[in-house]
Order: C-alpha cells, then sequence, then structure tokens
C-alpha cells in the first residue's frame, strides 16, 4: 500500500479499491459509519433491513460517512434517507471497532438522536418496515445494536 485517500485506497498494483469493492479484495482499512439510536417517548426506533448483510433483522438506522460530511452530519442524513425523520445527533454514545462487529468491517460512530419535528418514522431507503420497541423488550437486533442500544440507554439515563 502506497497512499490513501478517502475510500480510495492504492496497493502495490495502483489500481484504487473502493468500499464497494469485495472483503477479498479489500485492504487492512474499515470504513465509518453512523448508527442513530432515536427514542420516542422512551421507545427505540429500528427498522427491518430489506437486504444482506442481516436481511430481515431488526437495526438502528445508519450507514457510512461521506467524504464531505462529519460523522453527526452523516447519522441523520441516513435517519432521513431510511426512517424518513429529522433529527439532531446530540449524544455521541460511542465508538463500536470490534473487528466481528459487521463483517464488512464496518466502524461504527453512534449517536443518542432526539427528533425534531414529526416523530413518526416510515419505512424509506433499505428498510422494509419501522417500528418502535420498549428498550427492555427488544427483538433480536443485527450486528451489535443491541450493544450500542444498552450505551444509549444508559447515557439517556445519566442526563
Amino acid at each position: 500500500m502506497r497512499c490513501c485517500s478517502g475510500t480510495h485506497v492504492h496497493h502495490s498494483g495502483d489500481a484504487p479499491l473502493s468500499t464497494a469493492d469485495t472483503p477479498e479484495d479489500m485492504p487492512a482499512v474499515r470504513a465509518l459509519a453512523t448508527d442513530a439510536v432515536i427514542l420516542v417517548e422512551g421507545e427505540v426506533v429500528l427498522l427491518e433491513r430489506d437486504h444482506p448483510p442481516h436481511e430481515g433483522a431488526w437495526v438502528l438506522p445508519g450507514g457510512l460517512v461521506e467524504r464531505d460530511e462529519t460523522a453527526q452530519e452523516a447519522c441523520e442524513r441516513e435517519v432521513r434517507e431510511e426512517v424518513g425523520m429529522n433529527v439532531a445527533a446530540e449524544t455521541f454514545v460511542g465508538l463500536f471497532d470490534d473487528p466481528d462487529r459487521d463483517e464488512r468491517g464496518n466502524v461504527s460512530a453512534a449517536y443518542r438522536c432526539r427528533p425534531i419535528g414529526d416523530a413518526t418514522p416510515t419505512p424509506r431507503e433499505e428498510a422494509a418496515q419501522v417500528d418502535l420497541f420498549d428498550p427492555d423488550e427488544l427483538p433480536r437486533l443485527g450486528f451489535d445494536h443491541e450493544q450500542i442500544v444498552a450505551g444509549a440507554v444508559k447515557t439517556n439515563s445519566q442526563t
């Protein structure tokens, strides 16, 4: 590997790789994603994924950080795209970077988010359906999202 620039890494073959390449082709770098814990009247907004990985699993809204935005901005954008809500990513919950948390290798910056305006989530991109769940009675979640929700709920009780 000779240099790194955004999502493209130049390796010895000088062909740029991107986060869309297959895992076998990827260099030893990991993309930054975000996950949003949105509490609406004490319940967590979750979406059911409509594609792999974890197709059919309930997960938090979230996705990759684009080159021209901060992690907080990406978190707010992903929530709009996936569940149609405007939110403020107010509280940093933590950085979730276990190498096994996501088979794509993503590292997640998780935020607790406050709804702005209409707090009615609706399925959009990547969501088969959206629902609200009591944090103590969550369905089985994809990725490491149970750990993220637990961290956000703990952070919420301390504020």
